[in-house]
């Protein structure tokens, strides 16, 4: 699974708690470098924060859905500063996101949507 966070700490909580579900993580820092491992590592998942330097995550998961492996693995967007979630909802819909997840989140319920969409580690 990829996960695209800028904030080292929310990186490290996401990486060590799916790990800990059984779950392989790999981090991006920024919109560029999550798009380039995403392509060459073809992740199961990725989990997209929504506000990256470089380019943001919505144009991210645009890219990710638009390549070949994209239109097979399923993408979350998470964000703190979208706090409408219908409206987040819908625009990641329109991206084909697998959905949107609102910061903070319960991370219990995080590994049950990752459950959900992609099976057991």
């Amino acid at each position: 699974m990829l996960i695209v966070e800028d904030d080292d700490v929310t990186a490290l909580v996401l990486s060590e708690y799916l790990a800990a579900h059984g779950y392989r993580t790999t981090v991006a820092t920024n919109g560029p470098e999550g798009i380039s491992k995403f392509i060459s590592l073809q992740p199961d998942m990725a989990l997209v924060d929504v506000l990256l330097p470089k380019r943001d995550g919505f144009d991210v998961c645009f890219v990710m859905k638009a390549c070949e492996h994209g239109k097979r693995a399923p993408i979350m967007l998470m964000s703190a500063i979208y706090r409408d979630a219908e409206q987040a909802e819908t625009y990641a819909r329109g991206l084909l996101a697998a959905g949107f997840l609102k910061k903070p989140f319960d991370l219990d319920l995080l590994v049950a949507r990752v459950h959900e969409l992609i099976g057991p580690p």
